[in-house]
């Protein structure tokens, strides 16, 4: 359907303008390379939750390293995602880094250090879930990008006055609360 609506997002991918600019997303829409998250989905991580924070990090740095030969390997064939076997994974670790960012909470500039994770409230207003205004295929950017799927969620620490999604990102408005697993 969205075809019909945007006949220039369905040829755009053909725009050499578009090939040069962005190879790898024009080679994952059509099937010829893994997105980065998949990729990191299936290469093994072999941490521990005991594992201090502190090494969770290392740990990280050394596997982001190993990630651009283990991307080249597999966009030029080879190597395979089945030879990677990630359980725990490098996506588990960086779930894992992501909730102990939680634990003194700062993701955003404003670090406010709170504890999402015990159900306190950052100065976002978001907790361990995160309610979603909105979410559905969005045909109206640029070509290359239609469609695409949007979900607007609540809580912004930035408060632009003159932002256009305010009355979401300010929570004016009721959202519908999502666990992120």
């Amino acid at each position: 359907m969205w075809r019909l609506a945007r006949p220039d997002a369905a040829t755009v991918l053909d725009d050499p303008k578009v090939k040069k600019s962005l190879p790898r997303y024009v080679d994952i829409v059509r099937g010829r390379r893994l997105a980065k998250f998949v990729i990191a989905r299936s290469m093994a991580a072999d941490f521990d939750e005991g594992d201090s924070t502190g090494d969770l990090w290392g740990f990280h740095s050394r596997l982001l390293e190993r990630y651009g030969e283990v991307e080249r390997q597999l966009d030029e064939g080879s190597s395979t995602l089945e030879e990677l076997d990630g359980d725990p994974s490098f996506l588990d670790l960086k779930v894992e880094l992501g909730k102990r960012v939680m634990t003194s909470c700062h993701f955003c500039i404003r670090r406010c250090g709170v504890d999402r994770l015990s159900g306190d409230r950052g100065y976002c207003r978001c907790g361990v879930e995160f309610a979603v205004s909105s979410c559905f295929q969005h045909l109206g950017e640029e070509p290359e990008l239609v469609p695409s799927g949007t979900i607007f969620t609540y809580g912004c620490s930035i408060h632009c006055i003159h932002c256009q999604n305010w009355g979401i990102s300010q929570w004016r408005e009721q959202g519908t609360p999502s666990d992120p697993g």
